[in-house]
């Protein structure tokens, strides 16, 4: 069974709105929680969005805690109707991972900031 452009393209826009929704109450939470700052990378950003797409997140949370305990702290919390790749850091943990982590560096060159505290 061969499946078409059109077919391709609605399943394209349905998980593109699924992945909407999920952003939306992720958002929410990571700000419910204190996020500082919400950055999203990925497909969804670069439009690339497949049927199984998920969402990648790069969020800076408080000093209060170190990334590690605020990994385990969202991910016990979240419970989204989509797959999340959520990455947490504090800011400076965040500033180190800058200058050693090309990937890091390349999420937020071309991720897209969707919260950020003022």
């Amino acid at each position: 069974m061969s499946i078409t452009y059109e077919k391709l393209q609605k399943q394209r826009a349905i998980r593109k709105k699924q992945l909407e929704c999920a952003l939306a109450e992720v958002v929410q939470r990571l700000k419910d929680m204190g996020a500082n700052k919400i950055v999203v990378f990925g497909s969804y950003i670069s439009g690339s969005i497949r049927r199984w797409s998920d969402l990648d997140i790069l969020v800076v949370m408080p000093s209060i805690k170190t990334g590690k305990e605020w990994f385990k702290e969202i991910y016990d919390k979240m419970d989204v109707s989509v797959s999340a790749d959520i990455l947490p850091f504090t800011a400076e943990e965040l500033k180190m991972k800058t200058e050693t982590s090309s990937f890091i560096r390349h999420a937020l060159r071309t991720g897209r900031i969707v919260y950020e505290k003022g």
